[in-house]
């Protein structure tokens, strides 16, 4: 009886030291704008057993030991830890909560060493443009977004400049995986994340050199269900597009350049009064080929209906996507077939759906479905050659159709502009593809407190499939001879290609244009636990990837053993390190690994009690060191191979005989790319509202490829090795800044900027003796421009004959002089120099993003520009026209500029007109030399949510209706042609859209 008396004892005293310890802690938690936050889950740090789910007032409560952590997520999106130091706890979730999974553990912006810049998807969800890409102009330090003006063309992105030799695209990884943007809708997206230091990308290993661009998803929400539904009409207006002068001008300006090329005259005057009077279109024609072709506007339709929520088990987000884009080609063309369509057009239907299941309250379950179906539309003319037509074949060239209503052509220009859209057939592609990942994630607090584990998969597969009807339209050429007897003039009539009336289909065999496979497998052990003040973590990760196109050597396959470590003292002292061992299939048999390491702090001065102040409310110190990879090269280039050669002769009588040959030499020791990346960086946020990221980093590239492909040697009489002896570097530096406020209840605003600063310099690339140092790359930027310096026009024979030869081609009066670098008296390859910048890398890049709110209307507005930038005005027939005869003459030429003549040779800031050639006018040089900065307007966004008493009973939380602009304006030194695309493709295009947007 003694003995159960105090075991009793024990048991009870055992039980009242337990409720002693475990206190009951309330909170409430809120957003940035102080509202409540519904359904973020509650959890002590390194376990789940007790998790808990806020209500409708964001209040939670939940058992936990003062002195220990507790961690908040919401939606995957938003995560904070907070130290348990009062029984009440008042929590906010700001844009220092924004959560990145870099692989291993998942870490928010607080909790961050590296240089990583973070934008939410409701940054660009303003922005109605079809590819994500076209939405990041001028919003994340360090990345450089170049426009593209292709129809099917997203943007140029480069991190930090990309800083190789051997190309500058980053990584893509979406939800864990890599993939392209261009499936990504737009409003699907979580955030957006940018690594840019070594500390970040030694993570991703063999392919994380240039920068890694992570896209997260959104996921459904804990005891939450809303419906979003949005619909946006567009209309696309062509600008920027070159202007050509007319029949009459062009036959005049024909005529002077033939004489100041010393030839005869094309046009006699009887000519010339018929394309003046428009006596004759036939014979003397004046069309407006990009007014006959084109269409002044396009259209573009999108819907989007997504599904959020979730309960106590299962969370969700859905959505079905639809989206197409009517091209710029004149109706009436693209129906000229009535057994066929050939408008270019664009389709995209996709569906996306992310799950997370709690099996228990130890097990996750998380799983993406994405698909795809795509199709485009085009004749079957490229779209290169379409648009290369139009602005090439001059209006005085000949009419669209004779008058015996067939196409009209001539020797000259041969391709009909207008039939080469209508009447060839038409070119259909269409891309279907799945995307899928499954990951389960396990706590293992009952093995250890802190420990988890988890195992993923994914699979994705596209396949690309074309259809092709040709047709070959007959054409017409109209000539005039003159009759040898009786002296008169009578036009003639050839037709040729008289067999296009048939529509031939390509056969199913030829269907499928292309497919791509991608696998990857991971597994990791992770472990996260907090001892008073002292936080430890750290992961073991394995990782495998195998991805497959059609064709040759097209397969990859990637290997990866990470190691993370990192340790935290009381939100003051933070310390991360990475040891990554990676291997690619590219690299030689027996060595594919390289080890990629990288060790980063940051010290959180705010949290220090000298530095407590109500002006300051985080202030955080980085440093970072690491090493990444690049593994773009090919196959086999480690070996040595017997190719086909075009034969010799041999007999009295030659004959030809076909053979093998050694091929080029292999490379020794093949190596991929290797970076090493240094950043220092401070993160800070004042009075509540001012928030502020700055960065300086250095990128030391070694190890890069160098293609050897015209060098041979002269002992062994083959072409060299290609050499793994390419350097560069990169130094920056980078700012970002935003200012968020609120103005008495219903007045919001916020003023944001972002600058880049980037210096590259080519440190080796291979090209040998020079003799003269200036004719060096190293030393010069990446993408440096190089040319002759232009010094005037020569004005007559005797300044030609004074001056120092120049060997390009045959020289005239009114051709560009150029200055002798080296004092030979010879013009030649020898005085190219360095001229203006780069013209790959804008050395400064900045944007300014700003915007209102009052009362449900509001104005946002994205403005982008560019420095330390430069253009060479090289594109046929804008700025370099009627060469080789083959070329058109724009109003640039005519009526922006003062072409050399005898009478304007005083005032003449181009050289004259010529037909030929005329290598010495028409090569890089600083007469076509011109500053490529610009500002721009990238996107304007005007809104207006109706009032709530509209709108509740209808049982809708919010409506809103919208109208964007894309593109709107541009402030820059280059007329006709975007200033940052130069080629003559399809249109730079201003897009207006109006919408509406409902949530259920």
């Amino acid at each position: 009886m003694k003995k159960k008396y105090i075991l009793s004892t024990v048991i009870a005293g055992s039980f009242a030291l337990s409720s002693m310890a475990q206190n009951t802690i309330t909170g409430i938690i809120k957003n940035s704008l102080g509202e409540p936050v519904l359904g973020a889950s509650v959890s002590t740090v390194g376990t789940n057993d007790k998790k808990v789910i806020t209500d409708k007032e964001g209040t939670f409560t939940i058992e936990a030991e003062k002195g220990e952590y507790i961690v908040v997520n919401f939606a995957d999106g938003l995560s904070k830890r907070v130290l348990v130091n009062s029984d009440v706890l008042n929590i906010c979730l700001d844009e220092l909560d924004i959560v990145l999974d870099n692989r291993t553990l998942p870490k928010s912006k607080r909790e961050q060493t590296q240089a990583i810049s973070t934008i939410s998807g409701k940054d660009i969800e303003t922005n109605s443009t079809i590819d994500v890409s076209n939405s990041l102009f001028g919003l994340i330090p360090g990345l450089t977004v170049k426009q593209n003006t292709g129809w099917t063309d997203g943007a140029t992105l480069m991190v930090r400049g990309g800083g190789s030799l051997n190309g500058t695209e980053p990584l893509i990884i979406v939800d864990g995986v890599p993939r392209d943007l261009k499936y990504l809708n737009m409003l699907d997206i979580e955030n957006i994340s940018v690594l840019k230091d070594g500390a970040a990308t030694a993570l991703w290993g063999t392919r994380g050199a240039n920068g890694v661009v992570i896209v997260t998803t959104k996921r459904g929400e804990y005891n939450k269900h809303n419906i979003d539904v949005q619909y946006t009409f567009g209309m696309g207006l062509p600008i920027n597009q070159a202007e050509y002068v007319d029949g009459y001008t062009y036959a005049q300006m024909k005529n002077e350049a033939l004489k100041y090329d010393g030839l005869d005259p094309e046009y006699d005057q009887v000519a010339l009064d018929a394309f003046k009077n428009g006596t004759d279109r036939e014979l003397y024609p004046n069309v407006d080929w990009q007014k006959e072709a084109l269409r002044n506007h396009t259209i573009n339709n999108q819907l989007n209906i997504s599904f959020k929520g979730g309960g106590e088990k299962l969370r969700y987000y859905s959505v079905i996507n639809y989206k197409n884009d009517y091209g710029l080609l004149d109706n009436s063309l693209a129906e000229y077939s009535d057994r066929y369509t050939a408008q270019m057009k664009k389709y995209y239907l996709n569906a996306r759906m992310n799950l997370d299941i709690d099996i228990t309250k130890y097990t996750l379950v998380s799983l993406n479905m994405y698909g795809e179906l795509y199709e485009s539309k085009r004749p079957r003319t490229s779209e290169s050659d379409i648009f290369s037509a139009l602005n090439h074949v001059p209006s005085a060239a000949f009419p669209v159709k004779t008058a015996n209503g067939i196409w009209a052509s001539n020797t000259r220009f041969k391709l009909n502009p207008i039939a080469n859209i209508a009447d060839v057939g038409y070119y259909k592609m269409n891309r279907r593809s799945l995307q899928s990942d499954l990951r389960i994630r396990q706590d293992l607090s009952m093995v250890t407190r802190g420990l988890s584990a988890e195992a993923g998969i994914s699979y994705d597969n596209s396949a690309v499939f074309h259809e092709e009807g040709a047709k070959k339209a007959p054409y017409e050429i109209v000539s005039l001879n003159r009759d040898p007897v009786t002296g008169e003039y009578k036009k003639n009539y050839q037709i040729f290609d008289n067999d296009g009336a048939a529509l031939s289909i390509s056969t199913p065999g030829d269907l499928l244009q292309a497919q791509f496979i991608r696998t990857v497998i991971n597994a990791k052990a992770m472990y996260d636990r907090a001892f008073g003040l002292h936080s430890v973590n750290g992961a073991l990760m394995y990782s495998q990837e195998y991805a497959m196109s059609k064709g040759r050597n097209a397969t990859y396959k990637r290997q990866s053993y990470i190691l993370t470590a990192g340790y935290n003292y009381a939100d003051k002292y933070l310390l991360d390190v990475v040891v990554n061992r990676s291997g690619t299939s590219v690299l030689s048999d027996g060595d594919k690994f390289r080890t990629y390491p990288a060790i980063s702090a940051g010290w959180v001065l705010s949290n220090e009690s000298f530095m407590k102040s109500p002006i300051l409310n985080y202030l955080k110190l980085r440093a970072s060191w690491g090493r990444a990879g690049l593994d773009n090269i090919g196959y086999d280039i480690d070996e040595r191979f017997w190719v086909g050669t075009s034969g010799y002769l041999f007999r009295d009588t030659p004959q030809s005989m076909g053979g093998l040959i050694a091929g080029t030499l292999p490379v020794e020791n093949l190596n991929i790319e290797i970076a090493d990346k240094y950043n220092i960086g401070v993160d800070a946020t004042l009075w509540n509202k001012l928030s502020i990221s700055a960065d300086a980093f250095m990128d030391f590239r070694k190890n890069t490829l160098i293609s050897t492909d015209n060098l041979y040697s002269e002992v062994l009489g083959t072409k060299t090795s290609q050499m793994n002896i390419g350097e560069m570097k990169s130094r920056g530096a980078e700012l970002a800044m935003t200012w968020k406020d609120k103005i008495g209840k219903d007045f919001n605003y916020y003023v944001g900027g972002t600058f880049s600063y980037i210096d590259t310099e080519i440190v080796e690339n291979g090209e040998g003796f020079k003799p003269f140092d200036y004719l060096s790359k190293k030393g010069n930027r990446y993408g440096q421009l190089y040319g002759l310096e232009a010094i005037g026009y020569f004005n007559d024979e005797q300044d030609i004959t004074g001056s120092p030869k120049q060997v390009f081609s045959e020289v005239r009066p009114g051709d560009i002089k150029y200055k002798d670098q080296n004092g030979d008296k010879i013009i030649d390859e020898n005085d190219v120099v360095a001229i203006g910048y780069s013209s790959k890398i804008p050395g400064i890049n900045y944007g300014i993003s700003l915007g209102f709110e009052y009362k449900g209307f509001g104005i946002d507005m994205v403005f982008q520009g560019v420095g330390q930038y430069s253009r060479m005005l090289d594109t046929q027939s804008v700025y370099w026209p009627l060469r080789n005869g083959n070329s058109n003459l724009s109003k640039w030429y005519i009526e922006d500029k003062v072409r050399w003549t005898e009478e304007t040779k005083e005032t003449a800031n181009v050289p004259r007109l010529t037909t030929l050639s005329n290598n010495n006018n028409f090569r890089s040089s600083t007469q076509w030399l011109v500053d490529g900065s610009f500002f721009k307007l990238r996107n304007l966004n005007i809104y207006y949510v109706l009032p709530q008493e509209w709108t509740k009973n209808m049982k809708i939380n919010k409506c809103m209706i919208f109208a964007r602009g894309n593109n709107l304006f541009s402030l820059d030194h280059i007329k006709y042609l975007n200033c940052e695309d130069l080629s003559l493709n399809y249109p730079d295009m201003m897009s207006l859209y109006f919408g509406v947007n409902v949530n259920f």
